[in-house]
């Protein structure tokens, strides 16, 4: 079934990434995530109103409550739109059937993903965390840890299977955290990115380079890490 055209850009992503065909009440929630999207990565959390945010979705004042509660949790939500697991290449990977090459470019190019024309949400979503992480909502809570968590996870895991470990030592939380810096950075310093490189993340090719890199730069890491573990076991032998 061909998804319905529609002018919301978020919408649009979900059609192409998750194959929707929305619903009138689906097309207004999503209507209201776009707009709210655009609206905090503008004005920040504090500075947004619940009114501008329904005017510019088109809807009336009373859906932000009926969909979300309130202003705070559709915030919340806004945030967790990158972490749907349909469009989480690495959380639905199996781990014990992939090679580490693979799951990295799964995680990598889940968060700069290479597609045919750009995806003007990515944009809005970048400025959103550079956004949160210089004016901090102070309503976000555990939110982000939540939807992190399933990423988190497999990283370990993917970590603990190389290095032959039952459950993540200090050095797998090391390096999980390195891992997701290697890409993270790229998100909370938006404004030096476009300053310093704002040609690094322009365009398909691009962001397929990227991905590569990364990739790149993982595996020499994770070999590195091995090669210190197998060090240190020879020198208490």
């Amino acid at each position: 079934m061909t998804a319905k055209k529609t002018d919301c850009l978020l919408m649009q992503t979900a059609q192409r990434v998750l194959g929707h065909q929305p619903g009138a009440q689906e097309e207004t929630r999503w209507r209201l995530l776009q707009a709210a999207t655009e609206v905090f990565a503008k004005s920040g959390y504090h500075a947004a109103t619940t009114r501008e945010i329904c005017k510019r979705a088109g809807v009336n004042l009373a859906s932000i409550h009926y969909y979300y509660g309130d202003k705070a949790e559709l915030y919340r939500e806004v945030f967790r739109l990158p972490f749907l697991e349909e469009c989480n290449t690495l959380v639905t990977m199996d781990i014990a059937q992939v090679t580490a090459r693979e799951a990295l470019t799964g995680f990598y190019g889940w968060l700069f993903p290479s597609t045919a024309e750009e995806d003007p949400m990515l944009e809005l979503f970048m400025r959103l965390h550079a956004r949160e992480e210089a004016e901090p909502s102070g309503v976000l809570g555990d939110a982000m840890m939540q939807a992190l968590r399933p990423n988190h996870e497999k990283m370990q895991a993917l970590l603990c299977r190389e290095f032959g470990l039952k459950k993540p030592d200090r050095e797998v939380d090391r390096l999980t955290f390195a891992l997701f810096g290697l890409a993270t950075v790229f998100f909370h310093n938006r404004a030096a990115l476009e300053h310093f490189a704002p040609d690094l993340l322009d365009g398909q090719k691009a962001q397929e380079d990227m991905v590569e890199r990364l990739v790149g730069y993982a595996i020499v890491l994770i070999e590195a890490e091995g090669k210190r573990r197998a060090a240190a076991k020879r020198a208490k032998k």
